[in-house]
């Protein structure tokens, strides 16, 4: 029951942060195409999508660390599900890819703030988020793929 409550949360977040991450690319790359200032929206929007990751990254460290029946005999024998696509997917690339996308967006962030400009604080965050928001969707699941999830988990 919390592991199913946990993956649907899971799953539904992942809509919150492509939405966030893409109002905060198209607000970053006007203001830095147009040299708008710098606004406290323009800072909350970013919160709001590293916040954002952040919560996905924790719920999925919950179901990765604690919850998740695949992960553990993934981990256990990493070496002989490394061949299996979908094994290595969950036990790997996936953790990676949507870390190394929060750090990207982190780091962008706080560049962002440290920026003396409204057009280099703008232009910093448009492509930390570009980068984050390009790591996050080669990172997702998608049902296309052998190892898919579907794009709305019911309950």
């Amino acid at each position: 029951m919390i592991y199913s409550t946990v993956l649907l949360l899971h799953s539904w977040l992942r809509w919150a942060v492509l939405l966030l991450g893409l109002a905060t690319l198209v607000r970053s790359a006007r203001g830095w195409m147009q040299r708008r200032p710098w606004t406290a929206a323009d800072r909350k929007l970013g919160a709001a999508f590293v916040g954002s990751l952040d919560l996905q990254l924790l719920l999925g460290l919950v179901l990765y660390v604690a919850l998740s029946p695949v992960t553990p005999k993934s981990l256990a024998a990493l070496k002989a599900a490394m061949p299996i696509p979908a094994l290595r997917f969950f036990a790997v690339e996936h953790v990676f890819g949507m870390v190394l996308a929060l750090v990207v967006a982190h780091i962008a962030s706080a560049r962002a703030k440290r920026a003396s400009d409204p057009t280099a604080r703008h232009r910093r965050m448009a492509l930390g988020v570009l980068f984050a928001l390009l790591i996050v969707l080669a990172a997702i699941p998608w049902p296309s793929l052998p190892h898919g999830r579907p794009l709305l988990r019911l309950p």
